[in-house]
């Protein structure tokens, strides 16, 4: 991913497994993997123009207010079947 067009945001709020991030730019889809540290989040709800609400897949252990999260610019996604 070309470093100068990663979507980058920053966690607003974090409740349990539930995370909201603001992005300035261009607001994730529906379904499109976050990343933040070591966590992985799907977004699951656009709250205004800016503010996206995501469920975690992994621990938010570590994670806080204003920390970055970045777009991956794609839905989520999981391996199916044997390698």
């Amino acid at each position: 991913m070309d470093n100068n067009k990663i979507n980058r945001g920053q966690i607003k709020a974090i409740r349990g497994s539930v995370v909201d991030a603001f992005f300035p730019q261009l607001l994730p889809m529906i379904n499109y993997e976050l990343i933040s540290g070591e966590a992985i989040i799907e977004v699951t709800l656009h709250l205004d123009a800016n503010t996206v609400r995501g469920i975690a897949l992994t621990p938010t252990q570590g994670l806080k207010k204003g920390d970055e999260i970045i777009d991956m610019g794609h839905p989520l996604q999981v391996p199916v079947g044997s390698r």
